[in-house]
């Protein structure tokens, strides 16, 4: 007589396990919790403090290019200006056109010094608005 083993046999699993299933609805509960509040368009994730600066700065109303080149010429919105003069025109400018923004671009191999002077310059005449790019050729 001959024995047979149910080892062997193929059996079909007609339970269905429950353990991944719950792993994934907790993932996806965690990720969503998560998410809500950066989904919020209205909602700044700033401190109090900091949301108050965010909402007082502003985009400049209008805004000129002040351009160093690498001898250290000067050009105002495409216009030469001497060195000496930039203070009293950059006065005049920010009187006349409260919320002036000015893009300074200063030429990359000039020592950061130059920039330092130009941004001294730019506050005493009460531009509070700028911004900073290098390049590399003369325009």
């Amino acid at each position: 007589m001959k024995r047979h083993s149910n080892r062997h046999q193929l059996r079909l699993i007609t339970e269905i396990s429950i353990t991944p299933l719950l792993d994934l609805v907790l993932i996806l509960l965690f990720v969503f919790l998560l998410a809500a509040p950066l989904l919020k368009a209205d909602k700044t994730m700033l401190p109090p403090t900091l949301q108050a600066v965010a909402k007082a700065v502003s985009a400049p109303a209008e805004t000129l290019t002040l351009v160093m080149n690498h001898d250290q010429s000067v050009t105002l919105n495409a216009a030469m200006l001497a060195r000496a003069d930039l203070p009293a025109s950059l006065k005049q400018l920010a009187a006349s056109r409260p919320g002036l923004g000015i893009q300074v671009r200063i030429h990359r191999d000039l020592p950061v010094q130059q920039l330092v002077e130009i941004m001294q310059i730019l506050e005493t005449a009460g531009i509070q608005k700028t911004a900073v790019t290098t390049h590399a050729d003369d325009p």
